[in-house]
């Protein structure tokens, strides 16, 4: 029988690897398990073209398993959620942290993140693929921009356990979120 390992998949500007990311590692390490996060590129340079070469690694070497379990924030849930869907690939576990570019919703963003963010939209094969996943589970806060139905769209949309946590706005950088008790708990109990 293989080990579970954790796999973190950072957000479009990649703060997730210095903040709670860096914690979620120490915490798994003290545990003797493995925790891999890979750096993909990130803000103007992310594609999900690279995101998917770079983990195609990891699946085609055995250490991307379906003993896995794949904690991703933000933009990564879009790009991870595609990825499992066309190499039909399933974890043992899906942690979605405030899934981030999942649907095309209107914004007043001029920048580089309005073109990557239509790359990473989601169709309903993707949602219905994902769907196959035992174990989802979807960290969100309303605080995140301040619209708490793309949330509950997705936690329907994937068939996920909700896990409301007031406060952390994007768990991202930007708010300091250096640490997030509830994950570690939460992956407690998923391992």
């Amino acid at each position: 029988m293989k080990q579970i390992n954790v796999f973190i998949l950072h957000s479009l500007n990649g703060d997730t690897l210095q903040f709670w990311g860096k914690d979620v590692k120490d915490y798994l390490t003290a545990k003797e398990i493995d925790c891999v996060m890979p750096e993909f590129p990130i803000r103007e340079k992310s594609s999900y073209e690279e995101f998917d070469k770079m983990l195609s690694s990891y699946l085609e070497n055995g250490r991307l398993s379906k003993d896995s379990i794949v904690i991703a924030h933000s933009i990564g849930n879009a790009y991870f959620i595609r990825f499992a869907r066309e190499h039909n690939f399933i974890p043992k576990s899906y942690i979605a942290v405030a899934p981030g570019a999942i649907y095309s919703y209107p914004s007043k963003r001029n920048d580089y993140t309005v073109k990557v963010k239509t790359q990473a939209y989601l169709k309903q094969e993707d949602f219905d693929y994902v769907k196959s996943i035992k174990d989802i589970y979807c960290l969100y806060s309303d605080e995140d921009d301040g619209n708490s139905e793309k949330f509950t769209r997705f936690i329907e949309d994937t068939n996920a356990k909700g896990v409301y946590l007031k406060g952390y706005n994007h768990f991202d950088g930007y708010h300091r979120i250096y640490k997030i008790p509830e994950l570690n708990e939460l992956l407690e109990r998923l391992i």
